[in-house]
């Protein structure tokens, strides 16, 4: 399964797709409408068409670095940072052909209060 951003020179590969996918209403989730499936990073494989394909924006704690293309400006995925002790990637499903993704359940979670999930 690939996802890609539009003009195709950030591709992530993945095996099988999440059970789950995450909408988050914090400030910067909200801002990017992002459908988020996670995973441990050896189970992705992140082609990137040119090294420099890409940029990474932190805010707040520093937990996350979210990633984009830099041609098209999609926002592709993030990356934990090394504050966090267990790797974690999330690929932004909005970046998938709607048909890998009808099927999979979205969860609502709370992220600009509460932290937790709202069903």
């Amino acid at each position: 399964m690939q996802l890609s951003c539009h003009c195709g020179q950030v591709q992530l590969t993945l095996a099988t797709p999440p059970d789950t996918l995450t909408s988050c209403n914090c400030s910067i989730c909200s801002r990017y409408a992002a459908l988020w499936g996670y995973f441990d990073p050896k189970e992705i494989s992140l082609n990137e068409r040119s090294d420099s394909a890409t940029a990474g924006y932190s805010h707040g704690d520093k937990y996350l670095l979210f990633y984009h293309c830099k041609t098209c400006g999609c926002v592709t995925h993030t990356l934990t940072t090394d504050k966090v002790s267990e790797p974690r990637i999330a690929l932004n499903f909005r970046m998938a052909p709607q048909a890998l993704r009808e099927n999979i359940q979205i969860r609502h979670f709370d992220g600009a209060d509460t932290w937790q999930y709202l069903d």
